[in-house]
């Protein structure tokens, strides 16, 4: 009964924001660049309660390269590319913002997470123009599955599978899988799951980790 009533939660939402998923989709095929794709999203991100994560989820199922209809997104979460990637099952915290990534399944972003697009967004090439005239840009950041980013951690680069991210930490360097990384800049203190709590409770440290998972 419950899954039914989702279902049915989930056609009332699609329904809703079809036509501001279909005007940005054509308005894009025709321009071949984001249209109103942020505004839409600023817009249904201040929807609160439940009907807000629904009627999130559908815009960005039918306007995202890739995202399900079983992700939850809090109030106040922005993307800011139509080129992100959403895996399944994936919730994202109040007040995050995501740039050009690709998301693994069961990830859990803490609130007020930033996903950057990579960490060159503004060049200097040219030192007679203001920073804001520089040429963009921007870098895919892949994010593997079942990974926990605590909250108010700004990542700005890859990150492995199974990983987990401690709140306020700042990912300057690709983090290899099954890694508990922390700080600024986020270092690997040990690996995931109960053997690595053993290793660091026996004081084992950060560079004996990396070797022993192959990095």
């Amino acid at each position: 009964m419950k899954r039914s009533l989702k279902k049915v939660v989930y056609l009332v939402a699609l329904c809703l924001v079809m036509p501001w998923a279909l005007a940005e989709r054509i308005a894009r095929r025709f321009l071949g660049r984001d249209v109103w794709f942020s505004s839409h999203s600023e817009f249904l991100s201040l929807i609160p309660g439940k009907m807000g994560w629904f009627l999130r989820n559908a815009y960005l199922h039918l306007t995202l390269r890739q995202c399900p209809l079983d992700c939850c997104f809090l109030f106040g979460t922005l993307f800011t590319h139509s080129e992100a990637e959403v895996g399944e099952r994936v919730y994202v915290g109040a007040r995050c913002v995501i740039g050009l990534v690709t998301i693994g399944n069961d990830m859990m972003l803490g609130d007020h997470v930033h996903i950057l697009s990579g960490m060159h967004q503004h060049s200097t090439t040219d030192p007679s123009k203001p920073f804001q005239e520089q040429p963009q840009m921007f870098t895919r950041i892949q994010i593997g599955g079942n990974c926990w980013f605590g909250t108010g951690s700004i990542v700005m680069a890859d990150v492995g599978p199974n990983c987990i991210i401690g709140a306020g930490s700042v990912v300057t360097k690709p983090i290899p899988a099954n890694c508990v990384a922390v700080g600024n800049p986020a270092r690997v203190i040990r690996a995931t799951g109960p053997a690595g709590r053993a290793e660091a409770d026996a004081g084992t440290g950060p560079s004996d980790l990396r070797r022993g998972l192959g990095t």
